[in-house]
């Protein structure tokens, strides 16, 4: 994990897990986009960090209220100031953290560098390719 984006994605997760509103606000641009749910694709065009936050949580609480989340393997493509980035997601029991991982989802990622140089991600959509079987 010597990959700068790796590493705030993982912070990313990990907030996620603890349910922590602060940190994950320090992970996702003003602007971030976040796909919730498989139909809500379309982008709002007054939505906020927060909303996008809350979104996030939301499903946490509802689809893996027992489980933590977990990256596997991942790609990154880097264009200057803008990353893509292809992962695997994986589900893990709360009651027996140290299993193997459930079932994995690809995810895909888009970051941006800010102006103070830190990465930023701007559009989550952890039903990865899969959204497409909802088009």
């Amino acid at each position: 994990m010597n990959n700068p984006i790796s590493h705030v994605l993982q912070q990313l997760h990990d907030a996620v897990n603890r349910g922590d509103q602060d940190a994950l606000a320090q992970y996702y641009a003003s602007d971030a986009k976040v796909v919730s749910t498989p139909m809500s694709t379309d982008n709002h065009q007054h939505a906020s960090q927060r909303d996008c936050i809350d979104a996030l949580l939301k499903f946490q609480k509802k689809f893996m209220p027992d489980h933590f989340v977990t990256t596997g393997d991942e790609r990154v493509i880097q264009a200057g100031d803008v990353a893509l980035v292809v992962a695997k997601l994986y589900l893990v029991p709360k009651a027996t953290p140290n299993a193997l991982p459930c079932e994995g989802k690809r995810a895909v990622y888009v970051l941006q560098k800010d102006a103070s140089g830190e990465w930023r991600c701007i559009i989550d959509n952890f039903f990865g390719t899969d959204l497409l079987d909802f088009a």
